[in-house]
C-alpha cells in the first residue's frame, strides 16, 4: 500500500492518512475484504507514531470504510457505489466552493466560471499544468 504523507503540511498527519486510505480505497486500488498493514508496520513505514496510525485508523472504521477483527488486523469495507460516489463528491465540493466564493467575489460571470472549469479540465486531460501556458 502506497501512501503518501507530507512533514510539511499543515494537514495533520492522521488526517492524511485517513484520506490517502480513503483515496485508494474509492479508486479501487484496494479491494473488499484486503487487509491492511498492521498499525505498526505502517507507522515504520511511514516514520509516524503509532498513535497517529490507530487514531486514523479508528476514524476510518467509524466511517465505514474499513473494518477491524480483534487479534486478526483491519480490513477494507465493501463500500456501496453510492457511498463512493458520495465521498468523491464531498471531497470535491469543498474546494469547488471555494472557487464559487472567490469566482463571485470577483464578479465573474457564471458561464465565464463554468468556461474557466472546462478549460481547465481539457488541461488536465492534455497534461498541460497550471502555469504552463501564457494564456491567463
Amino acid at each position: 500500500m502506497l501512501i503518501h504523507i507530507s512533514q510539511t503540511s499543515s494537514t495533520p498527519m492522521y488526517e492524511q492518512v485517513i484520506e490517502e486510505i480513503q483515496r485508494l480505497i474509492a479508486m479501487g486500488h484496494m479491494d473488499p475484504g484486503e487487509m491492511l498493514p498492521s498499525i505498526r508496520e505502517l507507522s515504520k513505514q511511514l516514520m509516524i507514531s503509532g498513535i497517529t496510525i490507530r487514531r486514523a485508523y479508528q476514524e476510518l472504521e467509524q466511517t465505514g470504510f474499513i473494518y477491524t477483527r480483534k487479534g486478526k488486523g483491519s480490513y477494507v469495507a465493501k463500500l456501496s457505489d453510492e457511498r463512493l460516489a458520495q465521498w468523491k463528491m464531498k471531497q470535491v465540493r469543498g474546494p469547488l466552493l471555494e472557487s464559487v466564493l472567490q469566482a463571485k467575489k470577483l464578479h465573474l460571470r457564471e458561464d465565464e466560471f463554468h468556461e474557466l472549469i472546462k478549460r481547465m479540465w481539457k488541461e488536465v486531460d492534455e497534461g498541460k499544468q497550471e502555469g504552463d501556458d501564457n494564456d491567463s
